[in-house]
């Protein structure tokens, strides 16, 4: 349905006939996705030339998904003439599924998440005796002490791996050091890249190094894809990292200038991932000789809500909007106190069912209230307190943005593993996986489908898991005869455990995993075109999904995680000193981002903010005093 724009937003979406380049820095509420979704219906409908696709970039799958649900109600045929969606489901999908032979992947790759990339990179590190003797942290005092540092170092090798990829560096075959680092850094990077080409693998930064490498190394893919999209929009680009952007240099070529970037670079709180405003506000100004353009509008928030906001973060003027709104900062004597005024307050809220301002009544659901902090461990004490509570203790989730889908269960995760083996049979990692849970050799020779299929072979005919692992061979079996019916599988696989002897809880975990399993399968069957519905692609919709998306209730989620969502009310605990700003930000540009993370905070609400922040905390068995944030210090009462 065709939504109304305001003058200055549709100005703006229609500017210049929809052609050359435009830069929008559009503040939190100012109907960025409106202003997307209006100039992409312009284009579809109102343009007299049909033979043309528009390319839609947006930095989430609930961005993308609502746009294609406000267009395609009214645009017949809406996948055949856009891409609406991420960067990275456009390079894997568009890109690498179609044109990976031209770099020479003669099959789809797999994505390996990030447990796979930490074992990995362990091998790596165990094949060279250097890295050998560091990882080993010889010098450690205890097991416990070990483990941490071996953590530690586990991290930063991550760390290292993906900074190099999102700088799109490439180490040639024959080069021992690449410039800059040493040689043991070189070596990790290469062998770690080596043993996924070897499992036919890719990691998630690979997506974009790989989409990048096939439109540089061959240009006239990127000519076919310059031709295709005559316009390009790019939602969120205050959040472009240095691969999104050279990407879109790649497409657009020196000719292609119909590009509209939209951001707000008071919204740019992912530096630590390499994201820059400067890409939307440098580059893209100087390459694509763009006309700027600001909307300062907040059509979400309330009054009381913007007051706040702007006195954070100023955005060009408070706007008279048509609700007041509620707002209070409250300190309480410690967390534990806080924690339970949150609740108590939210229990009010969801009693009451409703927010109500001038005649307008909003309902109140669980999951249009959200409880926001810098940092996850502050939480804790309100996670005790919620599971403590006999109304909300079902009623919540921690929201873990990336977060994959991955089994509790031992029996669970055998089938899982088994499903990447049988779509991945180049899959070393998880077919040793299998077997170094069972405790059992793996074969060194012969195809590993083949010894999965046939893994009841290997089990000691007097060993307990041997009836588990008869019914797991059995259901892998079937989904390798029938890939596109996982759905009877997991029926199986459910009435089977049924029979076996086991626990209630170890049963119960299990039955919870199964039925995990068969919403995910739902819901890649209702977003997949028939023709697509295999096994193969869900394990890509699997990683390319998050399984925050099924989740009802209170939402609970740092900064970083509820960028982009929405709420009717809103808490932000724990607004010390040292939390927010986080006491690691030292410079002036660690400072200001910190600053985008409270404006970010403040307009994730409708109607209703709460700040609250507790004089006291208990850190390392020790009562120490707590600062209010310097953010909110002066805030007039």
């Amino acid at each position: 349905m065709k939504q109304v724009l305001s003058k200055q937003q549709q100005d703006i979406a229609f500017f210049n006939n929809c052609k050359g380049a435009i830069l929008v820095e559009a503040s939190a509420g100012s109907g960025k996705t409106r202003i997307l979704t209006e100039r992409v219906r312009h284009l579809l409908t109102e343009k007299d030339d049909k033979f043309f696709s528009v390319l839609c970039l947006t930095f989430t799958n609930k961005a993308a998904d609502e746009m294609k649900e406000r267009l395609q109600k009214d645009i017949p045929k809406l996948g055949e003439r856009t891409f609406i969606g991420t960067f990275h489901e456009f390079c894997l999908n568009s890109i690498i599924r179609t044109k990976r032979q031209t770099i020479g992947l003669q099959e789809m790759p797999h994505i390996f998440d990030e447990t796979d990339r930490k074992k990995i990179i362990e091998e790596v590190l165990l094949m060279n005796d250097n890295l050998k003797d560091i990882y080993q942290f010889s010098d450690a005092q205890n097991d416990k002490e070990r483990a941490q540092k071996q953590q530690n170092l586990m991290r930063k090798c991550v760390d290292f791996i993906s900074t190099a990829k999102r700088n799109l560096i490439i180490v040639p075959d024959e080069m021992i050091q690449w410039e800059g680092w040493t040689e043991q850094r070189t070596f990790l990077y290469k062998n770690y890249n080596y043993k996924l080409e070897n499992q036919n693998a890719i990691d998630y930064d690979d997506i974009l190094l790989y989409a990048y490498r096939i439109l540089v190394e061959r240009p006239r893919i990127a000519e076919l894809y310059r031709n295709l999209y005559e316009y390009i929009l790019v939602d969120e680009a205050q959040d472009l990292n240095y691969a999104q952007y050279q990407i879109l240099r790649a497409i657009c070529g020196d000719t292609h200038k119909s590009v509209m970037m939209v951001g707000d670079p008071k919204q740019a709180i992912y530096a630590f991932n390499g994201a820059s405003p400067d890409f939307m506000q440098k580059d893209f100004v100087a390459d694509f000789q763009a006309t700027r353009k600001a909307i300062t509008h907040n059509y979400r928030s309330s009054t009381k809500v913007l007051e706040l906001a702007q006195h954070i973060q100023p955005n060009g003027g408070i706007s008279d909007n048509y609700f007041d709104g509620i707002r209070e900062i409250r300190p309480f004597d410690n967390e534990k106190e806080e924690a339970k005024w949150v609740i108590s307050e939210i229990k009010k809220w969801l009693n009451k069912g409703h927010y109500k301002e001038k005649d307008v009544e909003i309902p109140i659901t669980p999951e249009n209230i959200a409880v926001l902090s810098r940092a996850r461990y502050i939480f804790k004490d309100l996670i005790a307190e919620l599971e403590k509570d006999k109304t909300l203790k079902n009623q919540f989730f921690l929201r873990k943005g990336s977060e994959k889908f991955e089994p509790e269960s031992q029996l669970m995760k055998i089938f899982n593993w088994g499903l990447r083996v049988i779509v991945n049979p180049h899959d070393v990692l998880h077919f040793n996986q299998i077997y170094q849970l069972l405790q059992i050799k793996p074969p060194q020779k012969g195809n590993r489908l083949d010894s999965l299929l046939a893994l009841t072979n290997h089990i000691n005919p007097s060993d307990s898991r041997k009836e588990e692992i008869d019914i797991l061979v059995n259901n892998w079996n079937q989904i390798n005869e029938n890939p596109k019916r996982l759905d009877i599988a997991l029926h199986n696989l459910k009435e089977s455990i049924n029979q076996l002897a086991m626990t209630d809880e170890e049963q119960a975990i299990i039955h919870f995993d199964i039925e995990e399993f068969e919403k995910l399968w739902e819901g890649f069957l209702m977003n997949t075109t028939s023709k697509n519905q295999s096994l193969s692609n869900f394990r890509y919709f699997l990683a390319m999904k998050s399984i925050d998306q099924n989740k009802k209730g209170i939402t609970l989620s740092t900064i970083h995680t509820a960028k982009g969502l929405e709420y009717e009310i809103v808490f932000l605990i724990g607004m010390n000193q040292g939390v927010l700003p986080f006491y690691k930000a030292k410079t002036n540009k660690e400072l200001a981002e910190e600053r985008n993370n409270a404006y970010v905070a403040i307009t994730r609400a409708k109607h209703c903010i709460y700040v609250t922040y507790p004089k006291q905390k208990t850190l390392y068995k020790k009562i120490r005093t707590q600062n209010i944030s310097e953010f909110i210090q002066h805030f007039p009462p």
